[in-house]
């Protein structure tokens, strides 16, 4: 029994979970509104069936592809440990489940503020759905469908404990767009270019002839776009600065920020081989997210991002340790 909810963990990436979930908790933060304790736990169950079901979807669509890439393990369908069957089962639960939390959200808050964020859930989950089913094969598309389903996701946030948008909200959409997004699929479509041009995804890194095995050089067009996303992400650290005018703050981009950025870029390019991509891309979801959540820290202080940071990483590690042949399981590097 245990192993076959380690085969639904594998395909359903719940070390990712509280990713998901944190995007929503992060646009609670920096709404109108008080975030209370049931809010993260109400946002934690609804990215856990939410991000499950569509990363099961996708893996069903990337049958195919994952028999080309480094680590076909990482889909339970295509090694053969899950039936297609249980598969779209397990999304139709996942999907049916999200349903009855949001009608659960407008029976108990029926008001404008619930309304909104349902208007805003179902482009978020109808956005990815459009990802695994044929998003991968249009230019844009693979690149940017997760940046505007979590734009959503954000505002699904704001809106679900019955506050508007601030500032610091249309702010972290903006880092969520080029760094938790935008940059994570850029960093994906480093490592699988090869499994992704033989199945005609269209992502920038085919388009601009990227291939496994090979460094990027600086003036490499991928890594240009890279280093775009990048610096779009530093900016949207300065705008907070702007807005919250603490010099700590600025000092915390200066001597953080940027080099922890420059960093994770400098190992994109020096390293060529897709595990090295691997811990490349697990030591970029700490730095970002450090970075990142800072941003709210004019409305919220201190406290709400650390626990946002022990929340992440601690979820991470669970889910990690919770799945068999995940690809970013972390023993895979020891």
């Amino acid at each position: 029994m245990f192993e076959k909810l380690r085969v639904f963990a594998d395909i359903g990436r719940v070390q990712g979970i509280t990713t998901t979930a944190s995007i929503a908790i992060v646009g609670a933060f920096t709404s109108t509104a008080q975030v209370e304790w049931f809010h993260i736990i109400y946002f934690t169950i609804v990215a856990c069936f939410a991000h499950m079901a569509l990363n099961t979807y996708i893996a069903i669509g990337d049958i195919e592809l994952d028999v080309h890439t480094y680590v076909p393990s990482r889909n339970p369908v295509t090694s053969g440990e899950l039936s297609i069957k249980d598969a779209f089962n397990f999304v139709y639960i996942g999907t049916i489940s999200c349903a009855a939390l949001i009608l659960i959200l407008l029976y108990y808050s029926w008001n404008i503020s619930s309304f909104l964020a349902l208007l805003c859930f179902i482009p978020s989950y109808i956005w990815l759905i459009w990802y695994g089913w044929k998003g991968k094969k249009f230019i844009i598309s693979y690149d940017f469908s997760f940046s505007i389903s979590y734009a959503f996701f954000v505002l699904f946030g704001v809106f679900g404990i019955g506050g508007m948008p601030t500032i610091y909200t249309w702010i972290f959409i903006g880092i969520v767009f080029f760094a938790a997004t935008a940059f994570a699929q850029w960093e994906n479509g480093l490592k699988d270019v090869d499994a992704d041009r033989s199945v005609g995804v269209r992502s920038f890194a085919v388009l601009t002839n990227v291939k496994n095995n090979k460094k990027l050089h600086l003036f490499h067009p991928y890594f240009v776009y890279g280093s775009l996303l990048k610096i779009g992400f530093i900016i949207c650290c300065l705008i907070t600065f702007l807005y919250y005018s603490n010099l700590y703050f600025l000092m915390f981009i200066v001597l953080y920020g940027i080099p922890s950025q420059i960093f994770i870029m400098y190992r994109f390019l020096t390293k060529r081989l897709p595990i090295d991509h691997r811990i490349t891309i697990l030591f970029d979801v700490v730095f970002a997210a450090i970075l990142g959540y800072s941003v709210i820290i004019g409305k919220t202080g201190f406290i709400p991002i650390l626990f946002l940071m022990i929340y992440l990483i601690g979820g991470y590690l669970i889910g990690s340790w919770v799945q068999s042949k995940c690809e970013f399981k972390f023993s895979r590097f020891s």
